[in-house]
């Protein structure tokens, strides 16, 4: 029998974000990253769990998100990009998908989505800003 590890992100315009993670943690443990396997602090629902099994599911209010940012840490010899969420009045970060920790190219792909969803650009104006 293989461990299954889902996380996912919803991201619903206009009213915020709902990360959710369950599964094992078999991928670091909290002492490896400076996050832990948990994906942020509580305060909302959701995180839970150490490196074994649990989960959880947090929503996160468009106005109580600050920034979604793309972070780096190393693990071992190993650079892991990892996206996180900067919440209004919370001093950790929430991270997003801990335990997969997909590669670089997949994070840059899901901040863009996210940024796009939450900031989308007034109507009538240009992505790059002009016009």
């Amino acid at each position: 029998l293989r461990p299954h590890t889902s996380e996912s992100l919803l991201v619903l315009r206009g009213l915020g974000v709902q990360t959710r993670s369950q599964g094992p943690g078999y991928l670091f443990s909290s002492r490896l990253l400076p996050f832990g396997p948990a994906g942020g602090s509580g305060g909302g629902g959701g995180g839970g769990g150490g490196g074994g099994g649990g989960g959880g599911r947090r929503f996160i209010p468009v106005d109580k998100v600050r920034d979604v940012l793309i972070n780096e840490a190393f693990l071992g010899f190993e650079v892991r990009y990892y996206l996180v969420i900067v919440v209004e009045g919370e001093e950790e970060l929430v991270v997003v998908f801990p335990r997969l920790l997909p590669g670089r190219r997949t994070v840059e792909a899901v901040w863009r989505g996210v940024r796009g969803c939450l900031y989308e650009p007034e109507p009538g104006r240009r992505v790059d800003g002009k016009g």
